[in-house]
């Protein structure tokens, strides 16, 4: 465990929608201003697979970040297997990651799971998630924008939380990766923005409507999250070379 400043990496694996970028950044942006208040002085490089960029040296960085994506990581893309790769070598050098969305199910997929289109179809807008670790945070909403979910635990990973139509929704390993499906980077502005975007070609009108209530029924403290993102990093940091 450490109280020293950070040096951690956010892999940009998705895009924003272009007319969205202005307002609302990047999903690494996105990270970085949802995370770094409870990471006083952590610096936060970004490299991004999904448009090209090569991945770091693994011991570049105290730990790593991946980011969403509208991709399915079964889609089996280039970019993807070279992640998948990656993940396996931080796994053998124990450096921390943390998986949002498809970073969530990347990362299980890379460990020995599996992810499926969900049967039950698309997640969006607000829900509650509840938690089944001593560590975790206490159940509360969380914001959701995907389809795919992850159907197969990998073997050294533990579901600690989920949500109705999410069952394996937080997953915690044996060696130091955790990983979420709900977006704590994402504000309710976002979703909003997102689902209006999408409403009545990608995402049904049904859907639509019910993620737009759904915003409006829950409160969302994305910040006792950040607290415990912040606590797994601080807990298995090594010392890395610098970048």
């Amino acid at each position: 465990m450490t109280d020293q400043p950070l040096n951690l990496c956010i892999i940009e694996n998705g895009l924003t929608p272009p007319d969205l970028q202005e307002t609302f950044g990047s999903y690494p942006q996105m990270i970085e201003r949802w995370l770094a208040p409870q990471l006083p002085g952590a610096r936060f490089t970004y490299v991004s697979p999904v448009s090209g960029g090569p991945l770091p040296d693994p011991e570049a960085f105290d730990g790593y970040l991946l980011s969403g994506s509208r991709h399915s990581c079964y889609e089996g893309l280039p970019w993807m297997q070279a992640l998948i790769d990656f993940l396996g070598q931080l796994r053998e050098m124990e450096r921390p990651v943390f998986g949002i969305c498809f970073g969530h199910q990347i990362m299980a997929d890379a460990f020995g799971g599996r992810t499926v289109r969900a049967a039950n179809g698309w997640g969006v807008g607000a829900q509650l998630y509840r938690y089944a670790a001593e560590q975790a945070p206490s159940a509360g909403a969380a914001l959701i924008f995907h389809q795919d979910q992850v159907r197969e635990l990998p073997p050294e990973a533990r579901c600690i939380g989920g949500s109705e139509h999410c069952p394996h929704g937080v997953l915690a390993y044996r060696f130091p990766a955790l990983s979420v499906q709900f977006h704590p980077e994402f504000t309710p502005d976002y979703i909003r923005a997102l689902t209006e975007k999408y409403r009545g070609s990608l995402l049904p009108e049904a859907i639509a409507s019910q993620a737009l209530a759904s915003l409006q029924q829950h409160e969302v403290d994305s910040t006792r999250i950040a607290r415990w993102v912040a606590e797994f990093f601080r807990a298995n940091v090594r010392t890395a070379v610098p970048a």
